[in-house]
């Protein structure tokens, strides 16, 4: 990877490992809605994807304000469910400091509401590192369409070619793609035998990020 000055991350998966409490979030509002879950699904068909775009997949054409009441109850439970164990991925406070003495321009792009993007950054001190933050409230089309990282790279006043997406859903790294960046797995929602399916470029947490892209 040569000539990177920007670095995009997902939330999601990537900024905190925090599948599981999303997971159970969602399989307790299946429960209580009467539609199909399982692990194989949710990884599969709503990983990366924006609340408008999920909840218009399971209930069909509903109203904006269905939907985001239907956003505030599954979010609210998973922050409920989360925030007790909320901490940074391993590795990514150290590696956020290390592009900052480089000089490099950071950007959030992620599909979950704003409501998440706050609670996440602000609850664990992260909002400061991040010079771009787009999150799916900003977008009208979800991964993998590579709209939310378009918007980024806007924002950053950079070329794809110039930048890393580190992402953790195949939507994402479709996305990432799409938009021209060079793109790295994180195994968190997804093992690293299912990410090679998208990347060659696969790290477990930030502790490898620096020796993967040997920068």
């Amino acid at each position: 990877m040569q000539n990177i000055q920007g670095f995009i991350f997902d939330m999601d998966g990537v900024v905190v490992d925090n599948h599981k409490s999303h997971f159970k979030a969602w399989m307790e509002f299946a429960k209580k809605y009467n539609f199909e879950l399982d692990d194989k699904i949710y990884r599969e068909k709503f990983n990366g994807k924006t609340n408008r775009d999920l909840f218009t997949m399971i209930f069909g054409e509903i109203s904006e304000s269905d939907i985001l009441s239907y956003a505030m109850e599954k979010e609210l439970r998973y922050q409920d469910i989360y925030r007790a164990d909320m901490k940074p991925h391993h590795g990514l406070v150290e590696f956020l400091k290390y592009l900052h003495t480089m000089g490099a321009k950071i950007a959030l792009g992620t599909s979950a509401p704003t409501m998440n993007v706050d609670f996440t950054l602000d609850t664990l001190g992260l909002r400061n590192y991040f010079h771009v933050i787009v999150d799916g409230t900003q977008v009208k089309q979800g991964k993998p369409h590579p709209e939310v990282y378009l918007k980024c790279l806007s924002s950053l006043g950079l070329a794809g070619e110039n930048c890393v997406v580190f992402e953790d859903s195949l939507a994402g790294l479709d996305a990432g793609r799409s938009a021209g960046c060079h793109i790295i797995g994180v195994a968190t929602s997804h093992s690293l035998e299912e990410l090679k399916s998208r990347t060659s470029f696969l790290i477990n947490d930030f502790t490898e990020a620096r020796e993967l892209m040997r920068i």
